[in-house]
């Protein structure tokens, strides 16, 4: 079942404004979904690019300044993304102390254009219940007036076991259609405000007088 296009969505980032379309929701009601993000970025396509190949900043736009309960709080890897290359992480879920236990794998890495990784996710719960699911993260950037347009989409492939939140009807639909996309969409951020930070000038060190 496909939602409609929502109205926009206009944050505060910095000193400036940013606007993101949710452009798309769609969720069958059972384990397939899928959300995509779309902003504008001040920085170039090179930019955008760089801040996600770069893992260690996953840990800073998706960890630190991430929502509480939606964070990395871990990750391991062995140099940036390229098409093939693995890596592992801990993400904290909303409302609990179980934690996403994740294996990702880059099956798509082209230069300032596109990063694709799909993460196999295990949640161990203190009943002995084990969630398991997939989710494949794709994000392309494309080249914009003063910057770049980049688009995000998270698509899980598959769940087993879901957490009480995406079983019960009401909890299901509020979690899929608002959510995920409310905290989805300050990753999203941070990761366009890393690459317009990147970009910056660097100011030239100030003369010291003899």
């Amino acid at each position: 079942m496909s939602a409609p296009v929502l109205r926009p969505n206009v944050d505060r980032m910095g000193t400036g404004m940013r606007e993101t379309a949710l452009t798309r929701v769609v969720w069958d009601g059972d384990s397939s979904y899928e959300m995509v993000l779309e902003a504008h970025c001040d920085a170039s396509p090179s930019a955008v690019y760089d801040v996600l190949a770069n893992l260690e900043t996953h840990l800073d736009w998706a960890g630190r300044k991430q929502r509480h309960g939606f964070q990395l709080t871990s990750l391991r890897a062995d140099g940036p993304m390229r098409a093939g290359s693995e890596f592992t992480s801990v993400g904290s879920m909303p409302m609990t102390r179980t934690r996403w236990q994740d294996h990702s794998v880059v099956v798509r890495a082209d230069q300032a254009a596109v990063i694709e990784f799909h993460t196999d996710g295990v949640a161990v719960w203190p009943t002995g219940r084990r969630t398991e699911a997939r989710w494949e993260h794709r994000y392309e950037i494309e080249p914009a007036a003063d910057g770049a347009r980049v688009t995000y989409r998270l698509r899980r492939a598959s769940m087993t076991n879901p957490p009480l939140r995406m079983r019960l009807p009401l909890m299901a639909t509020l979690t899929h259609r608002v959510m995920i996309p409310f905290l989805c969409r300050r990753g999203f951020h941070n990761l366009l405000w890393a690459a317009e930070q990147l970009a910056q000038p660097v100011p030239p060190a100030a003369r010291s007088i003899d």
